[in-house]
């Protein structure tokens, strides 16, 4: 058969009363029959995949397959704070209690609904107790979404196909050419056509020194933290870096909160509190391994089936609780909700897989010691891999290395995981149409995630790497196991020694204070001033 004539076998198949036409023209009019119904479950779709892609690259951190950062030892830098965050490592016995735990929960919401009748009273306090969280998790959402529409606006470095321009702060100009951070001034152009900090063309465009030092202001003022002190006598005293972004989304958190209490609770309102917590979740819940992660979803997994075909105890809290707990959404009839545990949950175990990605990444990266008798490795310097969207956005032309380069690493794992994801919600919101009935989410969501994870890695030959992956901080505690126990100890003792001096310090500053707090710009080290200088 020639190709013309299967070109002409191919049309037939689209004319007159063919079998493909008319399946074609049968869910093609049912498709736009229900076209409300499909775009509720595409809205479900996206509102649940949001959370659990933004919260998973915030939860990103510096693997223990990359090399620690160094302590700076100047005193200078006692404003600048780099600490590592921290997220509550969920044992295998979390495995146990969980279920436990959230059955008792819904069989305590169950009756005291039941008791009461009407559930006002109910509804009224768990959304003052919720609301009261979502302070903080809208809060954060709301910062780092302005801190990264930052980082569009006023990026520290962008590029075109041809050259990379570096954005300087202190000297407030663009600078193009090879960095070697010792000597900036010595290897780097000053551009003179370049006077704003803007990227792109935008860079280009002539405007009056005022303006322009209003611009290099504002930017100052959006990007640079300063640094926040509490103390009061006897009970505590912390310091902590917070940036304008961090005060603007703390007063929209309250701005919302306020809101929903007392004006009205639409659900575009209940859906941002949602993301919120579910933002907020991610960042600071996580299973240590996988196999405690799978632990746990095929625990809630049962968990979720009793609940649902077997008592009425999940349809009737979902359904008479009126509080920010779940995403809801307007459509045909009554609408649709997702519980934030259907999204939780699972996002925890897509989470710890992009940050899996991230360990394959600086394992790969590691090179064998020179010393032949030596049995360690050269880990690779970490660079930081979250919070760079608008680097990524305008130097994905650059020939050169960038800030931006530590957000570029593979994912396999983590689109693999949302893949699976997508498929279980997806299954999920059809058999749910074709029973007509509410369905567990996690009876498809827990096959469809942790088969995708487990399956990749066989396929790819790395689940015993999966299996042995651990965020307890053992696998980097291995790596201090290797260094000579002189080194170990001279390294404890300067620890101890700062730790001392640190405590010293803050006890002359807070002599005469019974209590206080301050904002105060952060010192600049003396070597970057140095640098700047040369």
């Amino acid at each position: 058969m020639d190709f013309s004539s299967a070109l002409d076998r191919f049309f037939d198949l689209f004319q007159g009363d063919s079998q493909t036409l008319q399946f074609i023209g049968k869910w093609g009019a049912k498709l736009y029959e229900d076209r409300d119904l499909f775009q509720m479950y595409l809205h479900l779709l996206l509102s649940a995949l949001f959370p659990i892609y933004i919260g998973s690259h915030a939860s990103l951190r510096r693997p223990p397959s990359a090399a620690a950062p160094k302590k700076s030892d100047t005193k200078d830098g006692d404003d600048d704070l780099e600490v590592e965050p921290l997220i509550d490592g969920l044992s295998p016995s979390d495995a146990i209690m969980f279920p436990v735990l959230a059955g008792a929960t819904l069989a305590g919401l169950y009756f005291i609904i039941k008791w009461l009748e009407d559930p006002a009273i109910l509804n009224k306090i768990l959304n003052y107790y919720f609301s009261s969280i979502g302070v903080v998790g809208v809060g954060r959402l709301t910062a780092d979404l302005l801190n990264v529409t930052t980082t569009f606006v006023f990026p520290s470095v962008w590029s075109t196909s041809k050259d990379t321009y570096y954005v300087d702060p202190l000297l407030h100009q663009q600078e193009t050419g090879p960095t070697k951070p010792a000597r900036i001034a010595t290897h780097r152009k000053i551009l003179d056509d370049k006077t704003n900090p803007f990227p792109g063309a935008l860079s280009s465009i002539k405007l009056p020194a005022s303006i322009n030092k209003q611009l290099w202001s504002l930017r100052a003022l959006l990007k640079n933290h300063w640094v926040f002190r509490g103390y009061f006598h006897g009970l505590f005293s912390f310091k902590t870096n917070i940036k304008l972004n961090d005060v603007l989304g703390f007063l929209l958190g309250i701005a919302a909160v306020t809101f929903y209490n007392m004006y009205a609770k639409t659900w575009w309102l209940t859906n941002l509190l949602a993301f919120g917590y579910c933002y907020g979740a991610l960042q600071l819940m996580s299973p240590t391994t996988f196999w405690t992660g799978s632990l746990i979803l095929m625990g809630l997994f049962i968990y979720d089936i009793v609940m649902v075909f077997y008592t009425p105890m999940m349809i009737t809290v979902a359904t008479k609780i009126d509080a920010p707990i779940k995403l809801v959404f307007p459509g045909p009839g009554r609408g649709s909700i997702l519980g934030l545990g259907d999204v939780v949950l699972p996002g925890i175990m897509i989470a710890i897989a992009l940050r899996f990605d991230l360990y394959l990444h600086y394992l790969r990266k590691q090179a064998p010691s020179p010393d032949p008798s030596s049995s360690e490795v050269k880990k690779a310097k970490y660079e930081e891999a979250s919070g760079q969207w608008g680097e990524r956005f305008w130097t994905s032309g650059s020939k050169e290395v960038t800030v931006a380069d530590g957000a570029r690493f593979k994912k396999v794992y983590f689109k693999t995981a949302l893949v699976g994801y997508t498929i279980g919600m997806v299954v999920t919101v059809a058999v749910m149409r074709i029973w007509n009935h509410g369905q567990p989410a996690l009876l498809y969501l827990v096959p469809a995630v942790l088969g995708s994870l487990w399956g990749t890695a066989l396929v790819r030959g790395e689940w015993r790497v999966m299996w042995e992956y651990t965020e307890d901080g053992s696998l980097d505690d291995d790596a201090k196991e290797k260094e000579g126990k002189n080194q170990r100890e001279e390294s404890e003792k300067s620890e101890k020694e700062k730790e001392k001096e640190k405590t010293k310090r803050e006890r002359e500053e807070h002599a005469h204070h019974v209590f206080l707090f301050s904002l105060s710009e952060p010192k600049v080290k003396k070597a970057k001033l140095l640098e700047k200088a040369e």
